[in-house]
């Protein structure tokens, strides 16, 4: 499980996640993304890794919640745990 560490509504449906990831983070380039599920029955949502922490071992996550899975993970609050966060994913830009 990826603990939550900061989640914070930066506009109205749109939340940024600090989410620790030690593993995804030291391996992260710019430009990749990772698969997210906010619990066992939630869909397998893409997100852009906006930043990442390598010293700490974070990556920041920000996400539009318009749908069911996207809402399910922008209403867990700080301190939750994601269900699943597998990556760094896709080509470097």
């Amino acid at each position: 499980m990826n603990r939550i560490l900061i989640h914070k509504e930066i506009a109205k449906d749109i939340h940024e996640f600090v989410v620790e990831a030690p593993a995804i983070a030291k391996a992260a380039i710019p430009g990749q993304f990772v698969i997210v599920m906010a619990d066992d029955r939630g869909e397998r949502i893409p997100l852009t890794i906006a930043d990442f922490d390598r010293a700490q071992g974070t990556l920041t996550l920000v996400l539009m919640a318009i749908g069911t899975s996207t809402r399910k993970i922008a209403a867990l609050p700080q301190g939750a745990d994601l269900f699943a966060v597998a990556g760094p994913l896709g080509m470097a830009s």
